[in-house]
């Protein structure tokens, strides 16, 4: 390609990204398409129009364009890699494990993080955790480390292997301690294996981290209903109450705790109030 042609294609993609910052997507888009035919500039092309794509909710169309370029050019890494990601990011799990299995050749740490994430998510536990032991012995100082070790205490407390759930999002928390979730793992671990002092510790952690998931709160009030802390697991009961399941869980709880504890017409007043959210789903 000539001095001329190059420029003009460099010309094209400055005035879609100018077009972009004006708000004007459409025009952007049809340039990027236009560009898709010129194999010097059909990589960056299919890149930017997959991101107006994505950005827009056209999930499907950034794939499509994605599997096109390739089906072109098969042996770009780079772009196995990127839709690879792009796939699990999208919660498309089913999909990812098809295009990884078939890109197979294509490792390195990312992509191997990517296979046990799969895994995890279409329940294929014992791959995904075999995935991920491989990861930490092949990868020690990645930076994706802490995240594996999330991902084997999860598998572990599914499959009740409750100290190696512990120890694994111990490590993962050291590594990473500002990860919330981590601590609502921790929590769980804790919880299953009847330590609910823990357990409420570690959910205060969580919860501090961040507060808005009510389902978290709705678990802390259950840790202290059981450590026989009502006052408390009431007194967080204000703007906690919804209509899910575990609201009507937790009342029945409080219910059942002023059972045993004789207080009658303060059991049966949250009976009532759970009774009314169970009507309601």
């Amino acid at each position: 390609m000539g001095i001329t042609e190059t420029l003009n294609i460099e010309a094209q993609f400055k005035k879609a990204s100018s077009l972009i910052n004006e708000g004007n997507q459409l025009a952007a888009i049809q340039i990027y398409k236009n560009l898709l035919d010129e194999k010097e500039s059909e990589r960056n092309a299919t890149i930017k129009l997959a991101d107006l794509y994505d950005q827009a909710g056209q999930t499907n169309s950034a794939i499509d364009l994605f599997y096109k370029y390739l089906d072109r050019n098969y042996d770009d890494d780079e772009i196995i890699k990127l839709v690879s990601y792009f796939l699990v990011r999208n919660s498309l799990f089913t999909d990812a494990e098809k295009f990884i299995s078939k890109f197979q050749y294509v490792q390195d740490e990312n992509m191997d993080f990517l296979k046990g994430v799969v895994n995890y998510h279409i329940n294929k536990l014992s791959i995904s955790q075999k995935t991920f032991s491989n990861f930490i012995k092949e990868y020690k100082s990645s930076e994706l480390i802490p995240s594996v070790l999330f991902y084997l205490s999860k598998i572990y407390l599914i499959s009740s292997q409750y100290d190696n759930a512990l120890e694994s999002i111990k490590k993962s928390i050291e590594l990473s301690p500002s990860s919330a979730e981590s601590f609502k793992v921790e929590a769980e671990a804790y919880f299953k294996k009847d330590m609910y002092y823990h357990a409420n510790e570690s959910i205060q952690k969580a919860l501090k981290l961040n507060p808005s998931v009510i389902e978290w709160r709705h678990f802390q009030i259950k840790i202290l209903i059981l450590l026989d802390e009502i006052k408390k697991a009431k007194d967080k009961l204000n703007n906690a109450i919804d209509k899910s399941d575990s609201s009507a869980e937790i009342l029945n709880m409080i219910g059942s705790w002023h059972l045993k504890n004789k207080e009658i017409p303060e059991a049966n007043k949250y009976f009532e109030i759970a009774k009314g959210i169970n009507s309601k789903i």
